[in-house]
């Protein structure tokens, strides 16, 4: 499992992030994310992304950095509203080559929830949903978000999906809009756990004797 458990569920999340988005968050978007006024979860997601845009540099507004903030601020609203124990750039048992942006594991289901976050979809949609059809051929009930920003974009994909040409995403979500409101409110819904380890291979073990 990703070594930075422990320090997803303490009050510092922001540690787990490298250190220049850690600063640029600070910075541009909210020294205390956890107090910072906003109505509802889209409304905080809108209230920091524009604080980002409108505060940060231009020069130093890359299409890197631009994900990274935007991934650690869907992470801070997921924290704010309490759906834990979540992971960061998660890797999933028996799904290789694939890290999630954020993962969370439902208890009664058993079964892992995978989120993708992108600020620009264009063909990177098409990955995700590579991503998650690997995750539901392991684990059948899994779920999978793609989280994105309203746009054309977003449009386009969340028609691709009305029209069944994405086999493995459940949902396309404008993170700045209500809908991602009703996500929250069902993301809450759930109890999450922190999955056991699962041995690679079990049954009686027959060796050579020494």
């Amino acid at each position: 499992m990703p070594k930075t458990r422990d320090v997803l569920l303490s009050s510092h999340i922001l540690k787990s992030r490298n250190n220049i988005t850690y600063k640029v968050f600070k910075t541009y978007v909210s020294s205390d994310f956890e107090t910072l006024a906003a109505a509802s979860p889209h409304e905080y997601v809108k209230t920091c992304w524009d604080n980002y845009k409108s505060n940060c540099p231009k020069p130093e507004q890359t299409q890197s950095l631009n994900g990274k903030v935007f991934e650690t601020i869907i992470a801070t609203c997921l924290y704010r509203e309490k759906i834990l124990p979540m992971f960061l750039q998660a890797q999933i048992t028996f799904v290789p080559n694939v890290s999630f942006d954020i993962a969370l594991f439902k208890e009664e289901q058993r079964s892992p929830i995978g989120i993708s976050i992108k600020t620009s979809l264009r063909e990177r949609y098409k990955q995700a949903d590579l991503e998650a059809v690997a995750l539901k051929y392991v684990h059948r009930n899994s779920e999978n978000y793609l989280i994105s920003l309203q746009s054309g974009e977003t449009d386009s994909v969340k028609k691709k999906l009305g029209q069944g040409d994405l086999l493995g995403i459940n949902r396309v979500i404008a993170a700045d809009m209500p809908e991602f409101d009703e996500v929250i409110n069902y993301l809450k819904s759930i109890k999450f756990t922190d999955p056991e380890s699962v041995p690679i291979i079990t049954g009686t073990l027959v060796t050579v004797k020494k």
